[in-house]
């Protein structure tokens, strides 16, 4: 692991996750040759990476497509990375440009789609652009990325009578919201306040019946049942199974959205048991996630100082209000007194 001292308010923080440990060193060190890309962490594994980024903070993650030697486990990763940190900006890297992997890495949430075959040199230009707001890619690959887009529903949702239930404005606020986008990015998308976003979802919620984002995204999917004439309940549920293998293989993220899936269901009868299950799934995970936290700060403890601690400390402490100011939270008596070390969901 490189040191992480502190270089001033410039640097940009990376994150260096490649499908083995030899590519993440050779990604490392090119990046160290550009003195405004600061490599605080690097990763070969998906368990490495997730530990990172609660550890050190994180502008921009650069992640394989292909990680665990699991063609696609970058995607996965990199939208439980936006679920405990969604400040963070991910770049994921491609061996090859298939449509289908070009869409997989939007859908969960990548600013910029790197071939690997390009310049290194390249790669610093596409941090650099993506730390700032953009979005990086090929233009075969956005090409891709429009012809889904020319292809998809438009999101709609009507009454009884047929009636649009929500107005130019907030089905762009859905789009957004079904793009992957926090509401700062959407926010900063559609040129409005963070609270302005806020307060057109709460009224998107009370149209459509919803409590939370996650309904609004089950809802939004089943919206493609204006291209056929299925039913809008099985339409709804086309992405559950894909959110059931994620749960089922230890993933927290898809552990707490299936808990709220079958909590608040849309049209349909809660499902309790089903819904306590995955909440007891989803805690035993992040218990087993805080273990393994806990244990490597007592390995790093026994050969640090006070002083050392007491600058970690500090900068866990500088770099939570920086966060919580970038997402708009307020901030609680207990994080103004010590940091939270342990896993969080944002």
């Amino acid at each position: 692991m490189p040191s992480h001292e502190v270089k001033g308010a410039d640097f940009i923080s990376i994150l260096v996750a490649d499908s083995t440990r030899i590519h993440t060193q050779l990604l490392a060190e090119a990046m160290r040759s550009d003195p405004g890309l600061h490599v605080v962490a690097s990763a070969s594994t998906s368990e490495e990476l997730l530990a990172a980024v609660v550890r050190v903070p994180v502008d921009v993650a650069v992640i394989s497509y292909s990680l665990d030697d699991q063609p696609g486990r970058g995607t996965e990763v990199l939208r439980e990375l936006r679920t405990l940190r969604p400040q963070i900006k991910g770049v994921l890297l491609l061996d090859t440009s298939r449509p289908q992997d070009v869409l997989e890495c939007f859908r969960a949430g990548a600013k910029g789609i790197f071939a690997k075959h390009e310049r290194l040199e390249s790669l610093c230009k596409a941090i650099r652009c993506v730390h700032e707001g953009q979005i990086w890619a090929r233009s075969v690959e956005l090409e891709h990325a429009l012809e889904a887009l020319a292809n998809s529903p438009l999101v709609r949702a009507t009454n009884h009578k047929g009636l649009e239930l929500l107005s130019t404005r907030e089905r762009q606020v859905v789009q957004n919201l079904a793009a992957g986008m926090t509401n700062r990015e959407i926010a900063e998308s559609l040129g409005l306040s963070r609270h302005t976003v806020k307060n057109y979802l709460f009224r998107i919620f009370d149209k459509l019946g919803v409590s939370s984002r996650t309904e609004l995204l089950y809802l939004t999917m089943s919206s493609t049942s204006t291209r056929t004439q299925d039913s809008p309940e099985e339409n709804g549920e086309e992405d559950l199974p894909t959110l059931h293998k994620a749960a089922e293989a230890g993933h927290s993220w898809a552990q707490l959205r299936l808990a709220e899936h079958y909590a608040h269901p849309n049209g349909n009868p809660a499902d309790q048991v089903t819904a306590y299950m995955w909440c007891l799934l989803y805690e035993e995970t992040t218990a087993s996630m805080r273990a393994q936290i806990e244990s490597n700060k007592i390995n790093l403890t026994r050969g640090m100082s006070s002083q050392e601690l007491s600058e970690a400390e500090r900068r866990a402490v500088e770099w939570q209000e920086n966060a919580r100011k970038k997402s708009g939270l307020p901030q609680t008596q207990s994080q103004a007194s010590k940091p939270t070390m342990g896993v969080g969901v944002s």
